[in-house]
Order: structure tokens, then sequence, then C-alpha cells
């Protein structure tokens, strides 16, 4: 059990200190990563990392060469580091499947593009830009709600196929 912080101690820094003592560098890089939402340098990585920027370096390649994060040139030749969207689209499906089941999932999905169908009935077009685009009147409202439902139509049909792939992966193991 860890100590409790020293009077006057900050609490928040105090907690830094023992995530920073029970983890590597790489993890603390690869859990940065996973927070981050906008492209990062390496050494603002290093700072929230609690390592060198060199270190940084290292273990966001190694990050980048998994598929984990994409590197981008940003102005002035500086590198910058952001989240994969593979990763992303792979961490939402995990997140589904480990709240929900193959079947409430494939029911999900009927649902989904029946409420797609339904907009494209409603609004006389193929897309919400075709809405959009169409008819300048539209409520943005349902325009961002077709966005998100398709979106989430999109994630969810990942998150079957790779629960479909595990199934498959699992029976050529026990094969």
């Amino acid at each position: 059990m860890s100590e409790l912080p020293a009077d006057g101690e900050d609490v928040n820094e105090h907690a830094v200190d023992e995530w920073v003592e029970a983890t590597t560098p790489f993890e603390r890089v690869r859990t940065v990563m996973k927070r981050t939402y906008e492209a990062e340098s390496a050494p603002t990585i290093a700072e929230r990392a609690r390592t060198t920027p060199t270190t940084a370096r290292t273990h966001l390649q190694q990050l980048a060469d998994s598929g984990f994060v994409d590197e981008v040139s940003a102005s002035g030749g500086t590198t910058v580091y952001e989240r994969s969207n593979e990763s992303l689209v792979l961490e939402q499906a995990h997140d589904i499947l480990d709240a929900t089941s193959t079947e409430r999932l494939v029911d999900r999905i009927g649902e989904m593009r029946e409420e797609i169908r339904a907009y494209r009935d409603e609004l006389d077009a193929d897309s919400p830009e075709d809405a959009a685009i169409r008819d300048r009147e539209v409520d943005s409202g349902t325009l961002r709600e077709w966005q998100t439902t398709r979106r989430n139509l999109d994630i969810a049909k990942a998150a079957l196929a790779l629960s479909q792939a595990e199934e498959t992966v699992q029976r050529t193991k026990a094969v």
C-alpha cells in the first residue's frame, strides 16, 4: 500500500510520483498517447510521461511501428504524434464488445440501419452532407444525429467484425 502524502505535499504530484515509480517509461508514453486527442510533439509527450524527449521518441517510434500512433509532419519540419485511427476504432470496438453481447450488437446494427433509412426517406437524401447541400433549411440537429448514427453504425460493424475474427482465431487454435 502506498504512503499518504506528507503534510503540505501536493496530492497530485504524489500520485504522479507513484505512477512514475510503478511504471516503465514505455508504459507512461503509451498511457499519455492513449489519453491524447490532438497531435503532440515528443518533448510535450515526454513532459507528461515524466521521461526525456529522447526516450519518448524511442517509445513513440515503437508505438508508430505497431500502429498505435501516427507520425505527422507539422509546420517547420517538426514531427508530432497522434493516436492512429485504427487504434481508436479498435479501442471503441473492444469497449462495445466488453459491454454488449454479440446478439445485442447485431440487433443494434439493424436498428441503426433502419434509423439511417428513415433519415434518407425523411430528408430525401443519400447522406447528411447531401441533405445539407440540397436544403439549407434542414435542421442541423437532425444532420448531426444522422452523422452520429452513421459513425456509430460503422464502429458497431467494426466491433462485430472483430468479434467474428476473434472467434475464427479461437476455432483455428482449437484445431
